[in-house]
C-alpha cells in the first residue's frame, strides 16, 4: 500500500487528489483557485467531511501548496488529517503536458526534465511554466519525496508514423521534433479501458472512439489499445475549437491577419489562445452552459455549438475510417459528462456509422453508463474521467521500476 499524491498544476489553480494505491481509493481531495489574490477560494473533501474557507495566496502557488500540505497533516476545522507526517507520501505525481519527443512518458522528475519542459514553455505558456515553477516548490518543501511528471503525450507515443508527422521538411521533424504529439492522455487512457470494461471485452479486441470535451477538448482513435490518431498536434492549441482556444487554422493566416490588423505575431498567437474558439465565436463565452442558455435569442450562440459540433462530427467520421469501423463511443470532460445536448447532436444522423443513441438514458445525468439504443450497432457511453488514479498508477510504476521491482513489491515495501 502506498500513498500517491496527485497534483494538477493550472496558471491560477491547484487541484489535488491523494490516492491509496494501487487500488485507487481516494483518501482526500481539494481545490484552490483564483491563485493570486487575498481572499482565494479553497474547498476540500475528505471521507464525508466537506469544508472551505479563503485563503491568501497573494504571493502565488508557494501559499497553495503549504495549505494543501498543511491540510494533509493538520485537516481543518471538523476535517481530520488523512496523514501522520508528509513523510507517508511515497511520491507526487504531477500531470504535466508537454516535454518535447524525449520525454512521452512517465518520468522522475529531474533537472533534465525541468530543461526539456522549458524548452517547450513558449509554446505551452499556459502550462509549463506554471507545473516547472510548482515543480520547484515541492523540490524544496518535500527534498525526500520523489516527484514524478506523468506526460500528457505518452499515451500518443505509438501512434503510427504516418499519423503523427506533418508535411514538413523532415528535418525539422527529425532534429526539431515538429509533430503530432496528442494531448488528454491521463484521460483517454482511463475512458478507453473503462469503456471496455463497461462493454465486456478487452480493449485489445476494440475500436475505441474518446471524446474528451471541455474548456480544452481532444478526440482518440484507440484499435486494439493503442492510440492510432488524435485531433491535437504539435500543441494542445490545434485540432477541435475549445472555450478560447481557436483550434485547427491554416497558418497563412497569421501573417494576414498581422497585416490587416497590425497586430504582432504575439499579439495574434494571444487573441487565438484567449479571445478565440467558442468564446470568440458568439461573443458571449466560452462555456457551453452559457451559450446553451443563450443560444434561442443569440444566433452567434447558436453557431458556435453548431460549429463545435460539426468539428466533432468530422473527426469522428475520420477516425471511424482510419479504424475501419467502430465498436464504442465515449464521452467524458466537462462538456461530454454533462451536456445531453452535445452528445445528441454528434451522435445525430450516424447511422450510417452504426450509431443510435437512446434518448431517454442520454438525459439522465447519473454516474457512468451505456446510452445507445438497444439495437445500435456501436455502444456509446457517457464515463466521467479519472485522470488523477492514471497519474498515481503511473507514478507508482515508475518508482517501481526505479527500484527494480514490480507495483507490488513496492506497495508491500512502503
Amino acid at each position: 500500500m502506498s500513498y500517491i499524491l496527485v497534483v494538477n498544476i493550472g496558471s491560477t489553480s491547484l487541484k489535488y487528489r491523494l490516492l491509496q494505491m494501487p487500488g485507487g481509493d481516494t483518501l482526500t481531495r481539494g481545490y484552490i483557485e483564483r491563485i493570486g489574490g487575498a481572499a482565494s477560494p479553497y474547498s476540500w473533501q475528505t471521507g464525508k467531511h466537506k469544508g472551505s474557507c479563503k485563503l491568501d495566496t497573494s504571493q502565488g502557488t508557494i501559499q497553495a501548496i503549504s495549505a494543501m500540505l498543511d491540510m494533509l497533516v493538520k485537516g481543518a476545522g471538523a476535517t481530520p488529517p488523512v496523514l501522520r507526517d508528509i513523510n507517508e507520501v511515497a511520491g507526487v505525481g504531477f500531470k504535466v503536458v508537454h516535454g518535447g519527443y524525449s520525454l512521452r512518458t512517465s518520468a522522475r522528475i529531474t533537472e533534465h526534465v525541468l530543461a526539456c519542459m522549458e524548452d517547450f514553455s513558449r509554446v505551452m505558456p499556459a502550462h509549463n511554466p506554471p507545473y516547472i515553477q510548482a515543480i520547484r516548490e515541492f523540490q524544496r518543501l518535500l527534498p525526500d519525496t520523489p516527484l514524478v511528471g506523468a506526460f500528457e503525450t505518452a499515451f500518443h507515443r505509438d501512434m503510427p508514423d504516418y499519423a503523427s508527422v506533418y508535411g514538413l521538411p523532415y528535418a525539422w521533424t527529425e532534429q526539431l521534433g515538429v509533430r503530432r504529439y496528442g494531448f488528454h492522455g491521463a484521460s483517454h487512457r482511463y475512458v478507453s479501458e473503462r469503456a471496455a470494461e463497461l462493454h465486456g471485452h478487452p480493449l485489445e479486441d476494440l475500436r475505441v472512439l474518446v471524446c474528451h470535451l471541455g474548456g480544452s477538448s481532444s478526440l482518440a482513435a484507440v484499435q486494439h489499445g493503442v492510440c492510432v490518431a488524435t485531433s491535437m498536434g504539435f500543441t494542445t492549441q490545434s485540432g477541435l475549437p475549445m472555450a478560447k482556444r481557436s483550434g485547427d487554422l491554416d497558418p497563412f493566416a497569421l501573417p494576414y491577419l498581422m497585416e490587416k490588423t497590425g497586430k504582432s505575431l504575439q499579439e495574434i498567437l494571444d487573441v487565438l489562445v484567449t479571445q478565440s474558439g467558442l468564446a470568440g465565436i458568439s461573443g458571449l463565452s466560452g462555456d457551453m452552459r452559457d451559450l446553451e442558455e443563450q443560444e434561442a435569442t443569440n444566433p452567434r450562440a447558436h453557431l458556435a455549438i453548431a460549429h463545435f459540433v460539426h468539428e466533432i462530427k468530422k473527426y469522428l467520421g475520420a477516425f471511424a475510417a482510419v479504424m475501419n469501423g467502430l465498436d464504442v463511443v465515449a464521452f467524458t470532460g466537462g462538456i461530454g459528462e454533462n451536456s445531453a445536448r452535445i452528445r445528441r447532436d454528434v451522435c445525430a444522423d450516424m447511422d450510417v456509422l452504426g450509431i443510435e443513441l437512446d434518448d431517454r438514458l442520454n438525459d439522465n445525468p447519473d454516474g457512468e453508463r451505456c446510452i445507445s439504443a438497444p439495437g445500435s450497432q456501436v455502444a456509446v457511453y457517457r464515463i466521467p474521467t479519472n485522470e488523477e488514479f492514471i497519474v498515481a498508477r503511473e507514478t507508482l510504476r515508475c518508482l517501481a521500476e526505479q527500484q527494480g521491482g514490480t507495483v507490488s513489491d513496492y506497495s508491500s515495501r512502503n
